[in-house]
């Protein structure tokens, strides 16, 4: 089953005197980005959640946002004496001037007065425990998408199978043209005084050649079988896929520069928007 670079996943803990909660979402990207954001880890913890992310998301960007909700508040705040010194300065200094009264709770934020203690959050084992359970979050929708795409990936698949053995049909009678043109060309030949038998050769592999999409079809047909299987690895493949898309698409190519029938023509367009939409879709595959 494919995974899709795009997901969230959230979880929540009971930690030191407090609880913990923690969202990870996940986009495509080329390489691996991880950033954090919200409540501080320790140096340590992070380096370990970082590790724990790297080994399970493996490519895209993901933003980490961790909030502690701090049940003993009141322990992590201190009176904050110097400010409250220099605010009281300050009003001094305007009741002098103005010559007026002025009520401190009418002009100063009671929060004003206090410092809080940041919290630094270092319980290891549950706080890992939570980011394995985000994540086990996470790779439920990351597998929902994927499943979606890939569904998206067979019919489309589908289609471009059927316009190829289209394709074989319409080429197929322009073969037969090309066969009564060798024909002709060797009966020109042969009726000569003198046959050159290396140009006629040359004459003979020009026109097979540029009638047979034989190969091509073959080809493409073996790319969207491999393309299949892949879709069923529980491993990354979005690379393989995307090779496996060009690859299509420069068969489809050759078959069109070698079939002058228009029906083929318009038929090549709609492949080519095909493949355009299904590359798009790789771009978010793992």
């Amino acid at each position: 089953m494919i995974k899709s670079m795009t997901g969230y996943g959230r979880a929540s803990t009971k930690i030191q005197i407090g609880s913990c909660n923690v969202e990870i979402r996940t986009l495509n990207s080329r390489n691996l980005d991880i950033k954090f954001s919200g409540s501080s880890l320790s140096a340590e913890l992070e380096q370990k959640i970082r590790s724990l992310l790297s080994e399970q998301i493996q490519r895209g960007s993901v933003k980490v946002f961790i909030d502690f909700d701090n049940h003993d508040s009141e322990r992590s705040k201190s009176f904050d004496e110097g400010n409250f010194n220099s605010i009281l300065e300050v009003i001094k200094r305007a009741e002098e001037k103005y010559d007026q009264k002025l009520n401190l709770s009418s002009i100063v934020n009671l929060n004003d007065l206090f410092k809080y203690k940041e919290i630094e959050i270092k319980d290891d084992k549950k706080t890992i425990l939570m980011f394995s359970e985000a994540l086990k979050s996470l790779d439920k929708t990351r597998l929902a998408e994927g499943q979606y795409i890939g569904k998206d990936f067979l019919k489309r698949l589908d289609y471009i199978k059927k316009e190829i053995e289209d394709m074989e049909v319409l080429t197929f009678e322009l073969t037969k043209t090309r066969k009564k043109e060798i024909s002709e060309k060797i009966r020109f030949y042969t009726e000569q005084d003198s046959i050159d038998e290396s140009r006629l050769m040359q004459e003979v592999a020009y026109l097979i050649e540029r009638s047979d999409i034989t190969e091509e079809i073959v080809r493409v047909n073996i790319h969207i079988n491999a393309f299949t299987d892949y879709l069923k690895l529980n491993e990354p493949v979005g690379k393989r896929l995307g090779f496996l898309a060009q690859e299509i698409n420069r068969e489809v190519n050759t078959i069109g520069s070698k079939s002058p029938i228009p029906l083929v023509t318009s038929k090549i367009v709609e492949v080519k928007n095909e493949l355009e939409k299904i590359k798009e879709q790789i771009q978010n595959i793992l």
